[in-house]
């Protein structure tokens, strides 16, 4: 026989059960925040400062000029090897650099006061520059500006003498990240160099001169 005791605690019971799953139903359709995104590791900055060293091969225009107005022009390859150390702070790339190298540049043209050509050739050469520049990773946008040297020999109806040039050079390039410790860069230079007196024989001749040149080079970065 069912007592109404046994109804009501069967009628709980099914209330309860009711209950329950439009709980679990309530649960389910709430809609979840969304899975953070993984964390995307930073790109790493590269960091120009410390020492490097590097070699280059280049291609001068040089105009020489000569005492009583005279002038002519002169073209070649040159090539040679450079050394600096740049600082960085944030953006900002300063240093120092040297380079050396060696001149295939040479030049004929005519000397009026004895009425014969004259032939000039540059041998060696070299520069002591600042450099600054903005790092825009992986590159470097550069300016430099500095104190430049040059050996060159004149020759006239067989006589030839060398001097030693000296003058300024300036100019701006940029230079690329290859490898942690490998950079490439591309390079142009203005020079300008103060006359000197060459004793050719009978005549002295004072010369000096400018050049434009464009440079490649590559460097290890230590």
């Amino acid at each position: 026989m069912v007592t109404p005791l046994r109804h009501l605690a069967i009628g709980l019971t099914l209330a309860l059960l009711a209950t329950s799953a439009n709980a679990a139903d309530t649960v389910l359709d709430t809609p979840q925040p969304p899975e953070p995104a993984p964390f995307a590791p930073s790109v790493p900055v590269y960091v120009w400062s410390g020492p490097y060293a590097g070699a280059f091969v280049g291609y001068n225009t040089s105009n020489f000029d000569q005492s009583g107005g005279a002038e002519f022009d002169g073209e070649g390859f040159v090539g040679g090897v450079y050394t600096g150390y740049n600082l960085q702070t944030d953006r900002l790339v300063y240093g120092i650099e040297a380079d050396i190298g060696g001149s295939g540049v040479d030049g004929r043209g005519f000397n009026g006061a004895v009425g014969a050509p004259i032939d000039a050739e540059t041998s060696i050469f070299g520069s002591l520059r600042a450099r600054a520049g903005v790092a825009v990773d992986p590159f470097l946008v550069f300016g430099t500006a500095g104190v430049a040297a040059s050996r060159n020999e004149l020759s006239l109806g067989g006589a030839s003498d060398s001097q030693t040039s000296i003058g300024y050079t300036l100019g701006a390039g940029i230079e690329a990240k290859i490898t942690d410790n490998v950079t490439s860069r591309l390079e142009y230079r203005y020079s300008d160099f103060g006359s000197e007196t060459y004793d050719l024989g009978n005549t002295r001749v004072s010369s000096g001169f400018d050049e434009h040149s464009i440079r490649a080079g590559i460097a290890l970065k230590f």
